[in-house]
């Protein structure tokens, strides 16, 4: 659980940061996947966001300021995986301003159409951008945010298996990929015994 007890301080935040940073981008890498050429996924979990919420505090150098620490923790907490489900932050790589102009339209329809799979289960599609305002939905945009939600004999299957598959069924972005096994050993220690998620900052 991530709350302002449980956070650094900036000072102390200060000395260790080149560690929790080299240790992050290790972490980082094993629940990261390409799925096509333009779209990368990062699976959230609890390290994950608190980083992020240590870092943007670091920056601001905000981490001793209680109402800005409770405004991040509001931002990001609810990111993090309730045992039921996987999250991710989907980021569509597009360098070249033209092949932008084109793309991004298609692969924001394409976003909605991800899913993971699981043999001899039917597909779990991604719920896309639940955690955004209203406002800001349904806007062409380079960042998502994916939730898989996982029933429980998804949950059994996926423990018992160990097996999963990520794809987009998009007619201009056909992909379809397995799940390496150590990105999906660590994916599965999200699935624990469900637990009330932090709910999103409101609109």
């Amino acid at each position: 659980m991530i709350d302002a007890a449980s956070l650094m301080t900036l000072q102390a935040y200060s000395l260790h940061r080149h560690e929790h940073r080299r240790k992050l981008a290790a972490h980082r890498r094993q629940r990261t996947l390409s799925l096509g050429p333009q779209m990368r996924l990062q699976f959230e979990d609890e390290l994950t966001v608190r980083h992020q919420i240590q870092e943007v505090l670091w920056m601001d150098r905000r981490a001793d300021d209680a109402d800005a620490v409770g405004e991040e923790i509001a931002t990001y907490a609810h990111l993090v995986p309730d045992g039921g489900q996987w999250t991710a932050t989907l980021m569509i790589e597009l360098p070249d301003a033209a092949e932008r102009q084109y793309w991004m339209p298609i692969l924001n329809e394409a976003v909605q159409e991800v899913y993971v799979e699981l043999p001899g289960h039917a597909r779990v599609a991604a719920s896309v951008n639940d955690d955004l305002p209203c406002q800001h939905r349904g806007r062409d945009s380079g960042v998502h945010f994916l939730r898989f939600r996982f029933d429980t004999g998804h949950r059994e299957r996926l423990q018992r298996d160990g097996e999963a598959l990520l794809g987009c069924t998009h007619h201009r972005y056909h992909w379809r990929r397995t799940i390496p096994r150590g990105t999906l050993a660590s994916l599965l220690r999200d699935l624990v015994q469900p637990r009330p998620a932090p709910r999103p900052c409101p609109p």
